[in-house]
């Protein structure tokens, strides 16, 4: 703490006036404009799914270094959705992840953000099964990779280990049924009430990047015939139907936004007019935020790009069509950041790779000391470590991936929360016996 008060301040918090001012969403006040991108981690390590002392550390660090909302690595909700990972990933899909998770609201809350949770429905042809079996997706259209789509690094990196590209390719996806479809939506949705009941602030669909929502939406890997294939109103029919019974689930006053890629950028893919007409149409029917993203695994180097603010122009044309809250990720400047909100282009930054590697950026940019931030040099040893199955490192902070360690990371005392004066929507008490 000394150490900082003796800092040489570089900016004053006049500066950030708009990054460090309040945002509500959806009755939920976030005390800044800063979020933690949600980040595949790979620390839940053994593909069970469960929150562990390393996943609790590694949130309340970027906590308290003073992101206002803490979005969660995307989380598994069904149990199908969870024989075929990343690599491993956190799992929401019955009641004995709830103890974890609630664990994990909890320490965020505790260091003084907000949590909303990112559910995902699957990986689809993008996720691997690691006793080979082939993945549920729209259609039986196997991904498709080449280093000329990848970040810096990574061409370099594919050459050294060819076997990454090789196992990243995954297995040929089988189409799922439309009765499968729908038992899947089903769990999610009840997934979902599951997050709620754990004291989330919020819920994110995952619909970027190429997973199984997306998938559906785009040409490239959708070439279904039925009623969730051919036109944009087909394409899109199996996210609305999500979100909606995703509503119905968590009632209409629980935060429930979205995640979702501004443009596929690949030949036949999901563009960026269908993007915008999609966002349009989710905004009408309540979608309470829309989190950009762009490209996907096929397209990497959209999804992480080497210049900052890349998706910006982006963002300032989901600003214009919707009245909803937008979040633009990898702004890593913080006088960039000010620029982008003062400006009407987003209304909240998200950050991912430079949260690994500053876990202080939001309290360094409000004290005025932002020549003090550690700053990300974009290049994606993280990723690549884990694309070969490694946990994150950062070249930059060798704190990542050790933070269970550090005392000033671990939850301070709280006062327990009384089961009747939970904040849940109505509904949700149907899941605790009549004697509470």
């Amino acid at each position: 703490m000394a150490e900082k008060k003796a800092a040489k301040k570089t900016a004053k918090k006049g500066d950030f006036k708009h990054l460090l001012s309040p945002i509500e969403i959806k009755g939920v006040e976030i005390k800044n404009r800063i979020a933690l991108a949600p980040m595949n981690t790979l620390m839940s390590m053994d593909n069970r799914g469960y929150v562990n002392e390393q996943i609790l550390a590694y949130y309340a660090a970027r906590a308290k270094g003073g992101c206002g909302l803490i979005i969660t690595e995307c989380v598994l909700g069904t149990r199908l959705a969870s024989h075929y990972p990343f690599s491993t990933n956190l799992h929401l899909y019955n009641q004995s992840f709830m103890a974890g998770l609630g664990e994990l609201a909890e320490t965020v809350h505790a260091f003084g953000s907000r949590v909303f949770i990112q559910m995902s429905i699957g990986f689809g042809r993008q996720g691997h099964a690691l006793d080979g079996r082939h993945p549920p997706a729209p259609s039986a259209i196997p991904m498709e990779l080449s280093p000329f789509h990848m970040p810096k690094s990574f061409p370099k990196a594919v050459e050294k280990f060819p076997q990454s590209l090789q196992a990243a390719q995954g297995h040929i996806p089988y189409e799922m049924s439309i009765d499968e479809i729908r038992r899947e939506q089903d769990e999610f949705a009840n997934s979902c009430r599951f997050a709620a009941i754990a004291q989330f602030d919020g819920i994110e669909l995952h619909a970027p990047h190429g997973y199984l929502e997306h998938q559906f939406l785009s040409p490239r890997s959708n070439k279904r015939t039925d009623l969730y294939g051919g036109s944009l109103q087909n394409r899109m029919r199996f996210l609305v139907e999500v979100y909606m019974k995703v509503r119905e689930a968590v009632g209409p006053d629980f935060p429930v936004g979205m995640r979702m890629s501004a443009d596929e950028h690949m030949p036949d893919g999901f563009t960026h007019a269908e993007a915008l007409e999609v966002a349009e149409i989710m905004g009408s029917l309540g979608i309470d935020y829309f989190h950009l993203s762009d490209g996907s695994y096929e397209a990497l180097s959209y999804f992480f790009p080497d210049e900052d603010g890349a998706m910006l122009e982006e963002s300032s044309h989901f600003k214009e069509k919707l009245s909803i809250p937008v979040m633009c990720p990898s702004i890593h400047d913080p006088k960039s950041a000010e620029k982008a909100i003062a400006s009407g282009k987003c209304d909240i930054v998200s950050l991912g790779r430079q949260m690994f590697a500053d876990p202080e950026w939001g309290n360094k940019v409000a004290e005025g000391r932002v020549e003090d931030i550690t700053r990300c040099i974009r290049c994606n040893e993280c990723l690549m470590r884990a694309s070969v199955g490694s946990p994150v490192r950062c070249v930059k902070n060798p704190n990542l991936g050790r933070e269970k360690y550090m005392p000033e990371y671990w939850r301070p005392p709280v006062k327990a929360t009384p089961i009747l004066k939970m904040n849940l929507p109505p509904k949700l008490w149907d899941y605790f016996p009549d004697d509470h």
